[in-house]
């Protein structure tokens, strides 16, 4: 794509709003851009959207930029209090803050007077820029609020429009994909990240896996019937306190990346 314009030859025109900008010119400047992901526009085939426009080729500290986290979260001079309220663990002689992140551990080494610097994880790597967002983002937000024990569906949530698209094509669609694929071994791709309530009957499955200490994704599937042309779906619900810890568009990330994360499993 030349300029903004090809982007906006693609996208309805019909200045919705459901982006989040007034206009789908202003939209496609942002995009065009790099300020902001394509996938806010639910209306927008994505499939015809170049690498250079997904946002996953920005680097760490591009996406810091944009969405103004770097400061933020390098300035939060109560990391340690904030990681103790966030259910991680910390080591207060090495000024290390541990958390679980899906089949991942990831430390975040923090100064003296408490502000926090680099994200590794344990064997020392850097994580996907994308995870580092989220983690950044949920030491951020710093929920205070307990979490409920029940769980809704995203259209719960207000301004959740656009997002329902995207938890549907990204990780509910390929999950049942997964899910319904008898050749793998689905119990052993899950061992690698922490599982509850796991039941398996005639109709389906359902469990309950954790992303973050205080983020939970509720996964139902369903095999689905031949014979009345139902094909095997699944429903991804959320903590209806999971607002406070994150936002709508992190918390449908979580369910991606733990896609993501599965399918890898049986590659």
């Amino acid at each position: 794509m030349k300029s903004y314009l090809d982007l906006l030859k693609l996208l309805p025109k019909s200045n919705c709003g459901e982006c989040g900008f007034q206009s789908c010119l202003l939209f496609a400047l942002k995009v065009f851009n790099n300020e902001v992901s394509p996938e806010k526009c639910p209306y927008l085939p994505l499939e015809n959207i170049p690498q250079e426009f997904s946002g996953k080729g920005l680097t760490f500290n591009q996406h810091l930029d944009n969405l103004n986290l770097r400061e933020i979260f390098r300035n939060l001079n109560d990391f340690p209090e904030r990681a103790r309220n966030l259910g991680c663990f910390i080591n207060s002689e090495q000024r290390i803050v541990q958390l679980p992140y899906l089949d991942l551990k990831i430390q975040i080494f923090y100064e003296e007077r408490g502000n926090p610097q680099a994200l590794k994880t344990l064997s020392g790597e850097l994580p996907d820029p994308r995870d580092e967002i989220l983690i950044c983002n949920y030491f951020i937000f710093n929920g205070k609020i307990p979490l409920s024990g029940q769980f809704v569906g995203l259209e719960t949530f207000s301004h959740c429009t656009s997002k329902l698209k995207t938890l549907s094509r990204y990780a509910e669609e390929p999950l049942a994909e997964i899910l319904s694929d008898h050749s793998l071994n689905i119990e052993k791709g899950l061992s690698a990240f922490e599982v509850n309530e796991f039941t398996q009957s005639s109709s389906g499955i359902s469990f309950l896996i954790k992303v973050l200490p205080k983020i939970f994704l509720k996964v139902h599937f369903w095999y689905g019937e031949e014979e009345e042309n139902l094909p095997p779906s699944c429903k991804i619900l959320y903590d209806r306190e999971a607002l406070s810890y994150l936002d709508l568009e992190c918390l449908v990330f979580c369910a991606e990346r733990f896609v993501e994360r599965l399918r890898e499993k049986f590659i």
